[in-house]
């Protein structure tokens, strides 16, 4: 994993760094320094690093205010990429199986491991009136969902003790033991409350070209249409689709 330092001295990192910091809030414009105290750097450097970016058409700002904001540019980019993710469109049947086997929303989570979090990445909405939706493109904890918790259940020692120690709500480290360990013997994660109040999600963890884990899919349902008679129904589900997406994605290209 690359040093914060490292991240620090280089132009382009730092330039993406505020590119990214910038898309997960949602404040209509920035300050140069409001954006150079919240990613850590010099003010002077936000400004060169606006500068460029505003150059090649991914941020505008205002003559007037001197704020920033990203550009219809970058938005062009970002959904033109999404569009194009290979493991969105490779996933899709197995997410979509899963949201009509279950009759609840279904959705797919990705690993950062530069980021030590999960991002929903693909969403099938259910079609009750009552549903469940999660945000989309944001990242999360890893300790903070049935979707990072299956995630954890498949890392290294060292990696969830680095997301036990960046994640100050986690609760006590035995405790997310016990739960990995539950989640190893299962085969999949089931949180209340986790994604929103009032909501069950369970995930299952799918794994990448030889083996390391890659994220989970899920399904989220209100905790009012959830039983016990439901948990292993749906956590067999998941386990089987989740299989059939790591055997996908470990198949070779041609």
């Amino acid at each position: 994993m690359p040093s914060l330092t490292g991240r620090q001295r280089n132009p382009l990192g730092r330039t993406v760094r505020l590119l990214g910091w910038m898309a997960d809030h949602e404040a209509g414009d920035f300050g140069v320094r409001e954006l150079a105290a919240a990613v850590g750097m010099a003010p002077s450097t936000v400004h060169r690093s606006l500068g460029a970016l505003e150059e090649e058409g991914l941020v505008d700002s205002d003559p007037e205010s001197g704020r920033y904001r990203l550009s219809l540019g970058f938005y062009r980019l970002a959904l033109k990429g999404s569009r194009r993710t290979p493991l969105r469109e490779l996933a899709r049947p197995f997410v979509l199986e899963t949201a009509r086997a279950a009759g609840e929303s279904c959705y797919l989570a990705v690993y950062g491991e530069l980021q030590l979090a999960v991002m929903y990445l693909l969403e099938v909405p259910s079609l009750k009136s009552l549903q469940v939706r999660v945000r989309l493109h944001e990242w999360q904890p890893l300790t903070s969902s049935a979707a990072g918790l299956a995630v954890l259940s498949g890392l290294d020692c060292d990696s969830v003790v680095a997301a036990f120690a960046s994640s100050p709500a986690a609760g006590s480290g035995s405790d997310l033991a016990e739960r990995l360990d539950e989640v190893r013997r299962r085969g999949f994660a089931v949180s209340v409350g986790s994604t929103e109040a009032g909501c069950v999600e369970l995930a299952a963890p799918y794994m990448g070209r030889e083996g390391p884990v890659r994220g989970a899919i899920c399904v989220e349902l209100p905790e009012v249409r959830f039983s016990p008679q439901m948990e292993e129904a749906l956590g067999k589900l998941l386990t089987g689709e989740a299989a059939k997406l790591s055997s996908a994605l470990a198949a070779p290209a041609g």
